[in-house]
């Protein structure tokens, strides 16, 4: 491996916490190199998962075809730009996934950078995009998001990034073991701060996979500290993280409502189209007849009826209406044979990492359509893609 390929993996760590540009620019350094791997016949899809994610992006263009707007969903395609990081993961050598301590000590390093900014935002309560540092709103009331433009969005690399620092804490060597520890604490405490309701959920599946492996007592362990953590937050946290909180379970709430009518219109955008799908990236164009009955339903305290314009806050509902239910059924079959194929990976801390992150993927997905939010997926798939098994 070269110095400068090396270069570009270490810098996908770097950036993977501060911004889209930087995040681009690694993975276009990286994809060169896969491509000329590819040219020269070093590389061939060696996993089911390779095969399906591989079908699953001919169906997408097959979908975006046979689309009502097909030259906008020709473009939408290309939205899959952040799912190729796992053929890029996957096709490198044995000698970059043993560096895999230094890519996490470099995302560790890069994510507790964010957090200061975090607590800026959260106990200054000054919105960084569009306020003064001098204007005060309670504390809480800003929700983190890092260097990011939404807390959506640093809550879901976060997490990602905890996988790994939790994951180097756990089966990592002995020594700096203390230290991943130390920064998935960090990074957990930017998480809180996020007040993503999502990744809060999201974080519980990740936990149960990170700690499984060592047994039903660190199990039962980290579910107890999560109930105390939960707990003690609830009674001396902010207000604002009360609220986000117990807003979980809250029909009437105005984000909560929303998604429910995105889901049930959504699912009418199914039905009608069940094969192909309207396409990639239309969603936003076609979707308003179907929502337009439920926007009397949705009540926010400044504002009546749908927010959110450009997806359905569901990753397999909008698998679904982009590429039809065969569009789904391949991702959920490229899930699992992803799950089958990292669970045998060797080194059990980048095993127990990139199954995490992508439970937490997963998981989130049932609330959000992070599959479309590059930042979180381009992170996300480049770590499945080093951990699936491959022969030399």
């Amino acid at each position: 491996m070269g110095a400068v390929e090396l270069f570009f993996f270490y810098l996908l760590a770097a950036a993977a916490p501060l911004s889209l540009a930087s995040i681009n620019a690694a993975q276009g350094g990286l994809t060169l190199f896969f491509l000329w791997r590819l040219v020269r016949l070093r590389y061939r899809p060696g996993t089911a998962a390779e095969w399906l994610l591989l079908a699953l992006f001919a169906w997408c263009t097959v979908a975006a075809l046979a689309s009502p707007l097909r030259h906008d969903a020709l473009v939408g395609v290309l939205n899959f730009w952040s799912w190729t990081p796992l053929l890029v993961g996957a096709s490198l050598p044995a000698s970059v996934r043993d560096r895999f301590r230094t890519f996490a000590g470099f995302l560790a390093l890069s994510a507790c950078l964010t957090v200061p900014m975090s607590a800026a935002s959260f106990f200054l309560g000054t919105d960084f995009h569009r306020n003064a540092l001098t204007s005060r709103l309670p504390v809480g009331a800003v929700n983190a998001y890092g260097f990011f433009s939404h807390h959506l969005t640093y809550a879901g690399m976060l997490l990602a990034v905890i996988s790994v620092s939790a994951a180097q804490a756990l089966y990592g060597p002995a020594r700096g073991r203390r230290i991943f520890g130390l920064a998935a604490a960090v990074e957990g405490a930017g998480l809180v701060m996020s007040l993503a309701r999502t990744y809060f959920l999201a974080a519980v599946p990740a936990g149960a996979i990170l700690l499984w492996n060592r047994g039903r007592r660190w199990v039962l362990a980290g579910a107890l500290a999560g109930v105390v953590g939960v707990g003690l937050l609830m009674v001396v946290g902010p207000q604002s993280l009360r609220s986000r909180v117990t807003s979980i379970w809250d029909l009437n709430n105005g984000s909560n409502a929303e998604r429910i009518y995105l889901w049930i219109s959504g699912a009418h955008m199914v039905a009608d189209r069940p094969l192909t799908g309207f396409g990639p990236g239309v969603y936003e164009k076609v979707a308003g007849p179907y929502k337009a009955p439920y926007a009397k339903h949705i009540h926010y305290p400044d504002h009546e009826g749908f927010r959110t314009v450009s997806h359905a806050h569901n990753l397999y509902l909008m698998m679904a209406i982009q590429s039809g239910i065969p569009g789904l059924i391949l991702f959920l079959a490229f899930s699992a044979a992803a799950f089958s194929a990292m669970a045998r990976a060797s080194d059990p801390s980048l095993r127990f990492a990139a199954m995490a992150s992508f439970a937490a993927f997963l998981a989130g997905g049932i609330f959000e359509f992070n599959g479309g939010d590059a930042e979180v997926a381009t992170l996300v798939f480049f770590l499945v893609g080093l951990a699936l098994n491959r022969r030399e």
